[in-house]
């Protein structure tokens, strides 16, 4: 995988230490500060549920108006409890909720639970929030929420929520943490029966943090996969650590980020005072730390059982059997609209599903073998999991209720195979609402993953592939960039900063290709420099005040002779100034975009895409976090809508990818390390041909100035 910073300048973050953490998510003892005996209430509910579900350590009431509360000796205040108590959950209002923290700190509590949503109305001084996380940071404790439903130890048979889900007393594989409360209610208790270790609802992470819930959930050795149902990314230095910590140790993350749309956000503002962020720079983000992101529910809760299976696919595409002619039509349909690759079964194992299956059914995969109602879906199964294109096994079939013939016969096959094969095998049905859940239950307890819709199981399987392809994927570390090259440009972006003739240099300094040319500030200097560099010339402005060059006048191409030259500059001068770049005109080819943007999040961001219509009118741009190497350059151009223009289409030349690859991981280069001196770096646009990748036109933005975006040329 690409290597990299991955994330912005985020300030040095509270995290509680491990101990503190353990204490929030294990604890040895609980207190319910604020437990009640009233029906309903948060307190009472809280207590009940604490002691309810199978909980072996010790449970403490916390309120001076009681004595005994469901049993047990109710106390004034914790500082009056025996024993240091590990975590607090607060039943209290958010008036209180400052001074009763402060008092859990002070008796060396650990951990604690804030269910409220902790507002006030807007006045000086810090916020609520603000001055809860304060306290927090003082006692060194480990904090859920506030805003938040609480969590579930599913392990532990523990539950601290006053509305907990009904979830599942056993071991478990799957952790989740949401920022959506009720999203944590309803994916937790639904049917979809995932085996949780732990279940969280963070709320507004005022003392607990995604990285701090992630480092503890893969050190706690359980849990195979982590689902993130999140607005924001608060920390992004200290996600990316938990995320690389994750990959080493072979726990995926799946992500659902909500707030991608301009609505969106603003309600996630509204929600919870996130930030969040633009789509496309999170998509790079995750991916950058291979993070696959789901857009719905159904897609993630798919992704999220199969990659918690134990087993992992040693490459391969996905092999299937169904029992059904039009839903295997509907699986290669819906597999080609999603890029989830399909097996191409070897001759060899096309002849064996031939001698099984009736005559005239194919035995081309995904596999129909529901010919004239003789069973043989066990065999050909066997046979499709044999095959050495096969990476993933599956099959695609409703399980429906009520036929107990076909449902055990079927059940049985995909057992039959499993236990007979090293690979992952999958049930997919076509329609969630179809499937036993008793049938189901059954596969997913031995590891089978049973996946319930078929764009949702398909992109799961396609993600599922992914992860562990680029997972194994060998590490390029970073092209060192000695201090002697860094040093002088980031002290020119931090004084004067460039114009586009120094952009160019500093784009060039990185290793990537620029036009010949050179800076003109007279008439003598024009002719000068035009016979050093040869006709045909392109002129434009050097001013650097202004950005779009060709709206001012100050773009002038394909200038063959020394008196189109001189009218030109003399046109270019009155409407921009005196001081010109002269350029050799660039050969013919692609025109393509290359830009960085400082994101306060993430730090510098590549985007690239293809010039002109492509770049304005389309939005035909992928986004990526740099260093990007060559390879990844590659796989990213492939993924434009333009691309085949890059490769030839209509009877163009095609362009030479390794270099303009390489070009794109100069300019990465470049932005990975200066980029937290430029809010803006745009090359645009560099000019791609067989004969190589050339930058023609730059633009240099400072982080001081303000962030301009647009065409430059």
């Amino acid at each position: 995988m690409d290597s990299g910073n991955g994330a912005g300048r985020a300030a040095t973050r509270y995290s509680p230490t491990r101990v503190a953490m353990t204490a929030l998510l294990s604890p040895r003892s609980i207190a319910i500060v604020g437990a009640s005996e009233q029906a309903g209430s948060l307190g009472q509910r809280l207590l009940t549920h604490a002691l309810g579900w199978g909980y072996e350590g010790r449970v403490y009431p916390i309120n001076p108006r009681y004595e005994t509360l469901q049993g047990l000796r109710c106390y004034p205040n914790i500082a009056a409890v025996s024993e240091t108590v590990d975590c607090a959950a607060f039943a209290v209002s958010d008036e209180r909720i400052e001074a009763v923290v402060a008092e859990a700190g002070a008796a060396g509590v650990s951990a604690g639970v804030v269910f409220g949503r902790l507002y006030e109305p807007p006045g000086p001084g810090p916020t609520r929030p603000e001055r809860l996380a304060a306290i927090v940071r003082a006692h060194g404790m480990a904090l859920c929420g506030g805003n938040c439903m609480g969590f579930v130890n599913a392990r532990a048979g523990l539950k601290i929520s006053g509305n907990p889900p009904p979830v599942a007393h056993r071991d478990g594989r799957v952790a989740y943490i949401s920022h959506s409360g009720s999203t944590w209610s309803g994916l937790t208790g639904s049917q979809r029966d995932l085996d949780f270790t732990y279940s969280i609802s963070a709320g507004q992470e005022l003392g607990a943090g995604l990285p701090d819930y992630i480092d503890y959930l893969i050190d706690e050795g359980a849990t195979r996969a982590i689902g993130l149902v999140i607005e924001t990314i608060r920390d992004p230095a200290g996600f990316a650590a938990a995320a690389a910590r994750a990959q080493a140790k072979g726990v995926p993350i799946v992500a659902l980020k909500l707030g991608r749309s301009e609505m969106g956000r603003r309600f996630a503002l509204a929600h919870s005072g996130a930030l969040a962020g633009t789509a496309e720079i999170y998509r790079a983000f995750f991916e950058h730390h291979n993070i696959p992101v789901c857009t719905a529910l159904d897609e993630f809760t798919d992704l999220l059982e199969l990659l918690s299976t134990p087993r992992r696919p040693a490459g391969g595409a996905f092999g299937a059997a169904t029992d059904s002619g039009a839903e295997r039509q509907l699986v290669v349909d819906l597999a080609a609209d999603l890029g989830c690759p399909i097996a191409t079964l070897s001759p060899a194992t096309e002849a064996r599903l031939t001698a099984i299956l009736d005559p005239g059914m194919s035995p081309t995969n995904p596999v129909d073998v529901y010919g004239d109602g003789k069973y043989v879906l066990d065999q050909c199964l066997r046979a499709i999991a044999e095959d050495d294109a096969v990476g993933v096994v599956g099959v695609v079939t409703n399980l429906v209720a009520g036929r107990p013939r076909l449902l055990e016969t079927t059940v049985a096959a995909v057992e039959q195979t499993f236990h007979a094969t090293t690979k992952p095998v999958l049930l997919l049905s076509n329609l969630h609402s179809s499937v036993c859940r008793e049938s189901a239950l059954r596969l997913r307890h031995q590891g089978i993953a049973v996946l319930m819709g078929t764009a949702t199981g398909l992109a799961a399987v396609r993600a599922f592939l992914a992860w562990h392809e680029r997972r194994h994927e060998p590490a390029e570390p970073p092209v060192p960039v000695p201090a002697e090259l860094t040093a002088p440009w980031r002290a020119k972006l931090r004084g004067k900063g460039l114009d586009p003739v120094e952009a160019l240099a500093l784009y060039e300094a990185f290793g990537g290709s620029v036009a010949p040319g050179a800076r003109v500030e007279t008439e003598a200097e024009l002719s000068a420099a035009a016979q050093r560099l040869g006709f045909p010339l392109a002129l434009k402005t050097a001013n650097p005040e202004i950005v779009h060059k060709t709206e001012a006048g100050g773009v002038v191409l394909g200038l063959a002779d020394p008196d189109a030259l001189v009218a030109a500059y003399r046109q270019v001068m009155a409407a921009c100034g005196p001081s010109v770049l002269l350029q050799k005109q660039a050969q013919a080819g692609v025109e393509v975009f290359l830009g960085l943007v400082g994101d306060p999040q993430f730090g510098p961001v590549v985007t690239l895409g293809l010039g002109g219509i492509f770049v304005e009118v389309l939005r035909d741009t992928v986004t990526a976090i740099p260093p990007v190497s060559p390879a990844r350059a590659r796989v990213l151009l492939g993924r434009l809508r333009g691309f085949p223009l890059l490769t030839g289409a209509r009877g163009r030349p095609p362009v030479d990818l390794d270099r303009l690859c390489e070009a794109i991981a100069s300019f990465s280069r470049l932005a990975a390390t200066l980029g937290d001196d430029l809010a803006e770096f745009d090359l645009n646009p560099l000019i791609a041909g067989p004969w190589g990748a050339m930058a023609v036109d730059a633009l240099a933005v400072p982080r001081r100035n303000t962030p301009m975006t647009g065409e430059h040329l």
